[in-house]
């Protein structure tokens, strides 16, 4: 009987350890914005000391692209883009399983024109991972080519590498003073 029992504890603690590690698989939206207005480009921005963080391509890193029509923030997107001085650089959405710990891979992210360094106007990689919440790491450079006073042009790059905790089901807002970020995490099964 006493082996019984002690077996008995032992599945229920594997099935519950197991359970504990299963990842869950999510809905990812990430919306990503600039503020094209020249005052934001008046401050002094220090140039990054590292190129862009990198990672895997929607396309073919095991993460699934989806569709315009799973888009919960269409309505922002649509504010956004009939606002003067704001424009909507990046907007997609994609399924991701995530498990507790740090395991996840980042997703490139690579919008807009090319700029004269050769990089894309935003460019660098986002993170999903989850610890007791969900958290949102983005690791990006926007890029502008601004006029000086003087006349002669330059090409300024702002960081965004600000890591949020955040719930999903809920949208979540990062902030720069050029440029923003959106996203909505909804969990899938």
């Amino acid at each position: 009987m006493k082996k019984l029992i002690s077996l008995c504890f032992v599945l229920l603690s594997l099935t519950l350890q197991s359970n504990a590690q299963a990842a869950t698989v999510y809905g990812i939206e990430v919306l990503i914005f600039s503020r094209d207005n020249a005052s934001a480009y008046s401050e002094y921005w220090p140039t990054p000391d590292k190129p862009p963080a990198s990672g895997i391509s929607l396309s073919s890193g095991g993460y699934n692209e989806r569709s315009a029509r799973s888009f919960m923030l269409k309505s922002t997107d649509k504010r956004i883009r009939n606002t003067s001085g704001l424009r909507v650089i990046y907007h997609k959405a994609w399924t991701q399983s995530v498990r507790k710990g740090r395991s996840s891979k980042p997703v490139a992210i690579r919008a807009g024109s090319i700029m004269d360094d050769g990089y894309h106007e935003l460019e660098g990689a986002i993170t999903v991972d989850r610890g007791h919440y969900l958290h949102f790491k983005p690791d990006l450079q926007l890029r502008r080519t601004v006029t000086l006073e003087d006349g002669f042009q330059k090409t300024i790059a702002a960081v965004l590498d600000e890591p949020r905790r955040m719930k999903s089901k809920e949208a979540h807002y990062i902030d720069h003073p050029l440029f923003g970020i959106l996203v909505y995490a909804t969990p899938l099964n």
